[in-house]
């Protein structure tokens, strides 16, 4: 009996072909399809990997990009063989570009750089032989026009005692261009040297021809004011017929005049111009016959009251009126 039954559910009951009952049975097996339906889905799925993380790239992917990429494989199988073609181009032809930039760059430069064929000057000289100036800058030069080291020929065209101030210059297609400025002497300096109008000492070797000049004596670092005191005191002895010859300045500072009629005034450190107009007072007054015989060797102006007055010996006051 239970073996009928078992047997009973089991089998499934034939559906109708026709009829009511035919729709009832459709009705009735509808839940069990979905079910059915379900599993087939769920065989049809790809087994799940172990990773659940899913990659954002490959959801963006289309199957058609996924396809190329299986097939193409990883991403430096896809480089081209020939990349690096075209960047060595490029160098090698920049690099040719600059070897022709280059060679052409020496032989305009070495077609500039000719000789010196001529020295032109500016300037007028009096005391200086432009043919040595021309032949020296030449030499100093040590190569073409471009090439030649110009401060060399300033410098070594600089150095000639003469020379004040001197420009050099290119004149091309092979000139050199000097613009030099001489020295003028204003006074002596001690016995071997010269005053330019700056107060600035130089040292040339014909000095003996400017013994007319007159001389200054005294430290170096003073020329400036010594030139300005000179001239001072020089102005008020013309006003009354004299000259003064020689200025000298002692480091202690005191002031020593000698005059044109070979007459030596010691002024003194003080009180220089004061007494100066008060020694010109007394010598167009009472001295100024004596001092053109030739007797007065010296007058001492320092004191407040007068002055003290040297005699030259009778001798040597004879022989200067004899010659």
């Amino acid at each position: 009996m239970l073996k009928k039954l078992f047997s009973a559910e089991q089998t499934t009951p034939e559906p109708p072909k026709r009829g009511a009952s035919a729709t009832v049975y459709k009705k009735t097996e509808q839940p069990q399809s979905k079910v059915a339906s379900w599993f087939r889905q769920v065989k049809k799925l790809p087994p799940l990997k172990n990773d659940t993380r899913t990659d954002t790239k490959t959801a963006r992917q289309s199957p058609t990009e996924a396809a190329v990429e299986q097939s193409e494989g990883p991403w430096w199988n896809r480089i081209d063989g020939d990349w690096w073609v075209k960047p060595a181009t490029i160098l090698t032809a920049l690099a040719v570009f600059m070897v022709l930039m280059s060679n052409a760059y020496g032989a305009l430069y070495r077609w500039l750089d000719q000789p010196v064929e001529q020295v032109i000057f500016a300037g007028s000289t009096q005391h200086l032989d432009r043919q040595q100036i021309a032949a020296k800058s030449v030499a100093l030069m040590n190569g073409g026009l471009l090439s030649a080291d110009i401060e060399a020929v300033k410098s070594g065209i600089q150095i000639d005692p003469w020379v004040y101030q001197v420009g050099v210059g290119r004149r091309w297609p092979a000139s050199l261009y000097l613009t030099v400025t001489e020295e003028v002497p204003i006074a002596r300096w001690g016995e071997d040297g010269l005053l330019n109008h700056e107060g600035d000492i130089f040292w040339p070797d014909d000095v003996a021809k400017y013994n007319a000049l007159p001389r200054l004596r005294g430290p170096s670092s003073n020329t400036g004011m010594m030139m300005s005191e000179y001239y001072d005191l020089n102005q008020m002895l013309r006003n009354t017929g004299l000259q003064l010859v020689e200025l000298k300045l002692e480091a202690r500072g005191a002031w020593t005049l000698l005059l044109d009629n070979g007459i030596r005034v010691v002024v003194g450190r003080d009180q220089v111009v004061a007494r100066l107009e008060r020694f010109l007072t007394i010598y167009q007054q009472r001295l100024q016959a004596d001092a053109d015989a030739g007797r007065i060797e010296q007058i001492d102006i320092r004191y407040n009251n007068g002055i003290a007055v040297k005699w030259r010996p009778l001798a040597a006051t004879d022989e200067q009126q004899k010659g």
